[in-house]
């Protein structure tokens, strides 16, 4: 397919824009730095294999304070820039041309090498320009907003790789040295200083619904619809809208907030205790297991060989998997299985370490969400699955809270996402490849869409450990994200019991969490639910003290949890009961 043109007023000084030290859009106000994202946004639409656009991308978020976007802007330009120069590359044609309109039509500055006459008869221009010019900023983009993320470990890998083939260029050396200094802070007891495989390779970024993200939907205005997948569940319980405490420390920290609305479940008729209200069932699911007997689609345990029940079992004709039922296998081939069959992707992120259990699931979820997505051909913001799910993003008027401080690697916003290179960036980007999809073509599938799918998971999604046992602890093993189910909000006094296996349920608690004093059991609320109470899950081991509950839940919640238990067990404990 020829490769589209991009249009030479933006070509031709290209090559001085990158190479500035200052940029000029440094001095650009938000409105003026989002409107140059769109415009780039659209060029990367016409021209999506023309890597310096990538990093011109990049420059625009880190000056946005997005360090986590321009990295992985930077992390495509790098992918494009080995495909000029490996001509057996599956994009190195479409790259190359590109780049080479981009070379017809561009002026450089003096530091850039201008290929001889020999190099030129040699066809070497290409190379020459992007070894000599363009790789080193791409190096620089990628390893110096990794640093800003906290990915210490990365940016040093990556400036350690460009001072070699640039040895002569102080900014690598730079980075490695302030990654170094970075690592006593960042990790003080667990990691060796002197071994940069040690280091840690993950910070936090922005949490928020970023500008140019049209998908998330105004959830107040879409209470008929969230209660018609409710009564699909749970025909006894409805959504509504709830003031609740703001416990995020974005929404306290910088707003001052004492409330956020919100969606909470509700009953719609007296529920006694003991009585089951809720059964879901999800596809968006996940194990981290590599030879566990799970559905692929529900994770329900499957039976053991030889027994009747095993009979139900129906195995995917064309790879290994195995299903439940035929309705689950039916409900995976109308909903993600086509984007995965047979793309050797049961490996991924499968037996890690108990200290990347809970990552490991995450971007599985990941991908099956955009299985899920490609399957369906939509974006993957707009599934069902996902799209009514709260975030936690900060409610933060960009327009009042974004700082013009340029050194500011955020522009003073929260950073309240954890965040990798390997979970956010590499492993997502590898997921797409093996499922064949081309990842500069399709800008549904970028940094900012995972980051936001992330952002919803985390604190929405439910884990168990797996059916078999007989093995030690490994961490979270199964997780999925029951839509309807997290809708309840957490309390530490709830009035709910839950259990996931296959689907998950709610019942109504037959007895209420004791509140202590000094070990004391001082109140215990009535149980069963009454017509047009809020049904309350909870996130965290309820038997535990209030202060251990807290730090629990912290994650999940985004702060401290200010239910009514916790700030009465906290106010007896400041009052040295």
């Amino acid at each position: 397919m020829p490769q589209e043109q991009p249009p030479n007023s933006w070509t031709h000084e290209l090559g001085h824009q990158l190479a500035e030290e200052t940029p000029e859009n440094e001095l650009l106000s938000l409105h003026e730095l989002l409107s140059a994202h769109a415009e780039t946004t659209q060029l990367l639409l016409e021209s999506p294999y023309c890597f310096p656009l990538y990093l011109s991308i990049a420059r625009t978020y880190q000056t946005l304070g997005y360090p986590d976007l321009a990295a992985g802007a930077a992390y495509k330009a790098l992918l494009l820039s080995d495909a000029i120069r490996d001509d057996s590359d599956e994009y190195h044609e479409q790259a190359t041309e590109a780049f080479e309109v981009v070379l017809e039509n561009s002026s450089f500055p003096d530091t850039a090498r201008v290929p001889s006459a020999q190099e030129k008869d040699e066809c070497n221009q290409t190379v020459t320009i992007l070894e000599s010019f363009y790789l080193p900023l791409t190096y620089n983009a990628l390893a110096g907003n990794l640093l800003r993320c906290g990915c210490l470990r990365s940016a040093y890998s990556y400036s350690k790789q460009a001072a070699k083939l640039y040895p002569h260029d102080s900014r690598f050396n730079k980075i490695m040295s302030d990654a170094r200094q970075k690592v006593p802070q960042a990790s003080p007891d667990s990691c060796e200083l002197d071994n940069p495989l040690t280091w840690p390779d993950q910070g936090y970024v922005r949490r928020e619904q970023y500008p140019w993200n049209t998908f998330e939907p105004d959830r107040f205005s879409q209470l008929g619809q969230l209660n018609a997948m409710m009564s699909e569940v749970a025909p006894r319980l409805e959504v509504l809208a709830v003031d609740l405490p703001a416990v995020s420390i974005a929404a306290t920290a910088f707003s001052k907030v004492e409330t956020v609305k919100q969606l909470g479940i509700f009953a719609k008729e007296d529920i006694k205790p003991g009585e089951t209200v809720l059964v879901e069932t999800s596809l968006l699911a996940a194990n981290n297991k590599l030879q566990d007997a799970l559905c692929d689609a529900c994770s329900a345990d499957l039976p053991g060989i030889g027994t009747p029940e095993f009979e139900n079992t129906v195995p995917c004709d064309e790879c290994e998997v195995v299903f439940c039922s035929q309705e689950c296998c039916e409900r995976a081939a109308d909903s993600y299985h086509p984007a995965l069959c047979g793309m050797d992707v049961e490996t991924i992120a499968k037996d890690v370490p108990p200290t990347e259990a809970a990552n490991s699931l995450y971007s599985l979820l990941l991908l099956r969400a955009l299985a899920m997505a490609e399957t369906r051909q939509c974006h993957p913001l707009s599934l069902d699955e996902v799209k009514y799910i709260w975030a936690e993003f900060h409610n933060l008027s960009l327009e009042e809270a974004w700082s013009k401080d340029v050194e500011s690697p955020f522009r003073g916003l929260p950073q309240m996402l954890p965040f990798s290179f390997e979970y956010n960036i590499r492993l997502p980007f590898h997921m797409l490849e093996k499922m064949d999809i081309d990842i500069f073509r399709n800008p549904q599938y970028d940094v900012w869409v995972f980051n936001s799918l992330y952002a919803k998971f985390r604190g929405t999604a439910s884990a168990r450990l797996s059916g078999l046992g007989g093995r030690a602890i490994r961490g979270p093993e199964v997780s999925a994200v029951h839509p309807m189910w997290c809708m309840a909000n957490h309390s530490c006094d709830p009035n709910v019991s839950w259990e996931w296996g296959g689907s998950i349920r709610f019942w109504a608690r037959e007895e209420r969490v004791d509140w202590q004093r000094d070990e004391e059991v001082t109140r215990r609320s009535e149980a069963g639910i009454r017509k047009g109470d809020e049904l309350l899950n909870h996130y965290c081991d309820i038997e535990l003290g209030v202060k251990d509950r807290r730090e629990w839940a912290n994650g999940s919640l985004g702060g401290d949890c200010r239910c009514a238990r916790c700030l009465w067990e906290a106010r007896e404990m400041e009052n040295g009961h």
